[in-house]
Formats: C-alpha cells, structure tokens, sequence
C-alpha cells in the first residue's frame, strides 16, 4: 500500500459513505483510479467491511461493553478463533500489559450481554475477565477541510 491508499482509508474511516468522485477531488486522482483502489483494497481483505456509525443516541436500544482478557497461554490464536464465532463482538484487540486482549462486546439488553460474557469465561483459553459498559462517546474533532 502506498500513501494515496493510506490516505483513502483515512478518508474511508472518517466517511465510508463518501462517493468516489468526492474522495477522487479530494486525492487529486481520477474517479476510476479510486473505485479501482477500493476495489483492490476490498478484494486483498485490507477493507473487510463498510459499516454504520450510529449518532449518538440512536444505538440506546443496544448495551456495548469493553471486555479486557487474560489468556492462560502465551498464544492468544485459539482464543481469538474461539471470540470471532462470537457474532456480539465487534472488533477484538491484542494488547501489551496485564491483559492479552480487549473486544467490544454489543448486546440487545443487559441480559444478553450477560450471557455473551458468561460464553466468554467459558473458554478454556480465558483465565480473567474484567468487563466495562459503555456509556457515551465522544468522537475526536475532525480536521476541516
């Protein structure tokens, strides 16, 4: 990947929605040469997903926590192959320090997260969890144009 990809995934993440034609004025390139990188991009599994961010207080209706893991092993791969078949978990992160990972958890109600956590402790590989519900976010000012 070269700068101009890095600067489309930076101009991806902060809008994923944005057209081809407005990402193209911004880089200074033609049309076709940004479908073409994203497209690339797409199929070399660099972007994975488009997805939604939600304003804040229209995703109320779910719980989202942050889960810090403590893995029994030094291999942490079992244990990340056990947590992506977990369909409430949005993104898993390895980490240095106390805790070997830390994954967002979102869950329709409380309950629900209860027992995706409960799922998550009952992993063989996990020897600790300690678990922090979101409250509000607040997202970083973004450059202007």
């Amino acid at each position: 990947m070269d700068d101009l990809d890095q600067h489309l995934l930076q101009l991806l993440t902060r809008d994923a929605r944005a057209s081809a034609t407005l990402l193209a004025k911004e880089l200074g390139v033609s049309r076709g040469t940004v479908q073409n990188r994203i497209d690339r991009m797409v199929q070399k599994k660099v972007i994975n997903r488009f997805t939604v961010d939600l304003a804040p207080g229209e995703d109320d209706t779910q719980v989202s926590a942050f889960t810090l893991i403590r893995l029994n092993a030094d291999d942490g791969r079992a244990a990340i192959r056990s947590l992506q078949r977990v369909t409430e978990i949005l993104d898993i992160h390895t980490l240095s320090g106390t805790f070997d990972l830390v994954v967002e958890v979102r869950a329709a109600s409380l309950a629900k997260l209860d027992k995706v956590l409960d799922r998550i402790r009952a992993l063989p590989e996990v020897a600790e969890t300690q678990s922090h519900i979101r409250l509000t976010t607040v997202k970083p000012r973004q450059p202007a144009p």
